[in-house]
C-alpha cells in the first residue's frame, strides 16, 4: 500500500476519477448508440452507394465508441494504481 493512499486529498481525487469515468461511459455509450441507428438508418434506407458507405463509418464510429467505453474502467484502475489509490 503507498504512503500516498493514506492522504485525504488522494482519496478525493481517486473519487473524481470515478465519477469522471462514470460520466464518460455514459456519454461513450450514449453516442454508440445513436451511431448504431444512424448505421441501421442507412442500411435499411436502400442500396444507395453513398448511404452505405455513411452507414459504415456510422457501424465503425459505434464500435469505436464502445471500444473505449469498455476500457475507460481499466484506465482508471491503471491511474489509481499509479497514484496509489
Amino acid at each position: 500500500m503507498s504512503l500516498l493512499a493514506a492522504d485525504p486529498g488522494m482519496d478525493r481525487i481517486v473519487s473524481i476519477l470515478d465519477g469522471l469515468r462514470n460520466a464518460l461511459v455514459a456519454v461513450l455509450v450514449t453516442l454508440s448508440v445513436v451511431a448504431l441507428t444512424y448505421a441501421v438508418r442507412y442500411v435499411i434506407a436502400g442500396g444507395d452507394i453513398a448511404g452505405v458507405e455513411k452507414a459504415k463509418g456510422a457501424a465503425k464510429s459505434a464500435v469505436i465508441g464502445l471500444t473505449l467505453a469498455l476500457l475507460a474502467p481499466v484506465v482508471v484502475s491503471l491511474v489509481k494504481r499509479i497514484i496509489g489509490g
